[in-house]
């Protein structure tokens, strides 16, 4: 045996240190990366390397750091080029951040490995950036993985410059994004010339858009999806007022998408388009505060036009006696049985799997639960397909 590990060993030691899950609770990756380099000589560069891979950009504090030690330094910027995963963030009560003001100019060309950038609470409007933003991100042209939420801009115009300018999109999630509402913006020419702007794009997130905004978005990112082979499909705009022009650019996203989506996760309404979604495997829905009647979940699901479907979930389901709003729809409804005969049939031939989510306050409900699932969905149990998951709040 030799003195000493062999350096192949002691690197894939180092990589596999992992992710934190739950902050505060252990040492943090960062803390046990940073332990690692001063082992000795021989585990300090791999542990510097996987130590830059993710950078979570919190506080101002941080920031300056970053950029006066690293950026700065001849023999720790080399490092950067390691950056897989960074994320720009604030608290809400903080003054508006300089990483956000600041990072797309100060770090162009220095983050040749960046995949990932995660930006939160970012108010981009004390920047406006929208002459030289182009020449800017065209600077970040790696990163495949792009997450915006709560973020603030001047204008469309530069949510646009900064989706187009990112080419090599395979996920992109908005959630909580605004701009203010512009006279000539709001009739920006749609029909895009034949481009496929993000050829590997797979994942779209869309969450918590103000109607207008939500609208816009769509008109826009229908002729920008063009040719990009998007597979799941998270969101929240499917429920949109269901007004002229609104209805329109649904029905055109949806038409653009829907033959290419196999995993599909939405906010459950009486009104959602599914029939154009001929390709799905996997549809998640959510209830919470979910108005209507299981009548008209049915009447959605005989929607579905894709004979592939194979897992349904529906999440967030509530009980009557703990959330007794009358307007909600509670799973403790006699009418759940609605569902059974619309899934039993065509064209859910395919389904393996149904689902169900229930926030319950008592654990002695459980047993009620589950029997009120048997009796009122038995073909479902009897195929051997129907799952229940209690969630205790």
């Amino acid at each position: 045996m030799p003195p000493y590990m062999p350096p192949e060993i002691t690197d894939t030691i180092i990589s596999a240190v992992p992710l934190d899950r739950y902050p505060g609770f252990r040492p943090s990756r960062t803390h046990t990366l940073a332990m690692c380099a001063l082992v000795c000589r021989a585990w300090l560069p791999r542990s510097r390397v996987e130590l830059f891979k993710n950078i979570p950009i919190r506080e101002e504090h941080t920031y300056d750091l970053l950029v006066e030690r690293v950026l700065h330094s001849e023999t720790m910027s080399p490092y950067l080029a390691s950056v897989d995963r960074l994320v720009l963030h604030r608290d809400r009560s903080d003054p508006p951040s300089k990483a956000g003001r600041l990072f797309f100019v100060e770090f162009a060309g220095k983050l040749a490995g960046l995949r990932t950038l995660d930006v939160e609470h970012i108010d981009f409007t004390h920047q406006r950036p929208s002459v030289t933003w182009p020449l800017l991100l065209s600077q970040f042209r790696t990163i495949t993985s792009l997450t915006l939420y709560n973020c603030h801009f001047s204008s469309f115009s530069d949510v646009r410059r900064l989706f187009t300018a990112l080419p090599l999109l395979s996920s992109l999630s908005i959630d909580e994004l605004t701009w203010p509402m512009v006279s000539h913006e709001m009739h920006l020419r749609t029909t895009l010339r034949p481009r496929t702007f993000w050829p590997e794009l797979h994942e779209l997130h869309i969450w918590n858009l103000p109607p207008q905004c939500a609208a816009m978005l769509l008109r826009w990112i229908t002729g920008a999806l063009h040719g990009s082979p998007v597979k799941e499909l998270r969101c929240d705009i499917l429920d949109l007022p269901s007004t002229g022009s609104v209805q329109e650019a649904v029905d055109a996203f949806v038409g653009r998408v829907g033959p290419s989506v196999t995993d599909l996760d939405i906010h459950m309404t009486d009104n959602v388009p599914l029939s154009g979604f001929i390709a799905l495997e996997r549809f998640s829905c959510h209830f919470y505060e979910s108005q209507g009647s299981w009548q008209g979940v049915a009447s959605v699901l005989q929607g579905v036009s894709s004979s592939t479907i194979q897992s349904i979930t529906f999440n967030s389901l509530t009980q009557r006696c703990h959330f007794n709003e009358p307007t909600y729809l509670h799973f403790d409804d006699d009418t759940l049985e609605e569902l059974d005969h619309v899934l039993s049939g065509e064209p859910f031939g395919r389904l393996r799997e149904f689902i169900l989510y229930v926030f319950a306050a008592r654990e002695e409900d459980e047993e009620l639960l589950r029997t009120h699932a048997r009796r009122c969905l038995p073909e479902l149990h009897k195929q051997k397909i129907l799952s229940l998951h209690i969630r205790w709040i």
